[in-house]
């Protein structure tokens, strides 16, 4: 099994998804408990799936006692982020927008700086493509750029380049 710290860096979805299901969370707490199941075995077996998918309980069914305090003492590592590192979560994705005007259209410019080139012409799909990168909604990423004349779209929609004075 690989080293616990490294396990819980993206976990807390995982684990909030898993808990999120009233019966594996049923099942989980029956588990802690050292309880039998009172899931149908389909059930059961979805459950503790789900359980092992999340790492909140190993391959033999034993909970990880250790779980939760690993997860906790992995968030509290975090440095404050400042800047326009602020609105990427720890994964470099974009977290959030600012509400400041003049810091959105900042952020926009740095965000079409790392996606396009000087001078380069994009495709609505290779650009859709590349913004997926960063964020988990493209779309209003890529509108936003060309709301905001970070990035300029031909009339059609059949390419976009950056609005810096290059062709």
């Amino acid at each position: 099994m690989n080293d616990p710290e490294e396990q819980v860096s993206g976990d807390w979805r995982q684990i909030f998804g898993a808990l999120a299901n009233e019966e594996t969370r049923r099942f989980y707490a029956q588990r802690v408990l050292g309880l039998e199941s009172d899931l149908r075995p389909e059930r059961a077996a979805k459950a503790d799936a789900n359980l092992r998918k999340a790492r909140l309980i190993d391959n033999e069914g034993v909970p990880d006692s250790g779980i939760f305090a690993r997860l906790l003492a992995h968030g509290a590592k975090s440095e404050p982020r400042v800047g326009q590192q602020r609105f990427f979560d720890a994964q470099g994705r974009l977290d959030r927008y600012p509400k400041n005007h003049e810091e959105r259209v900042s952020l926009l410019r740095l965000i079409s700086g790392r996606v396009i080139g000087h001078g380069e012409h994009l495709s609505e799909a290779q650009l859709t493509a590349k913004l997926g990168e960063i964020t988990d909604d493209p779309v209003l990423l890529r509108r936003y750029l060309v709301d905001y004349g970070v990035v300029l779209r031909q009339p059609d929609g059949s390419s976009y380049r950056l609005a810096d004075g290059s062709d």
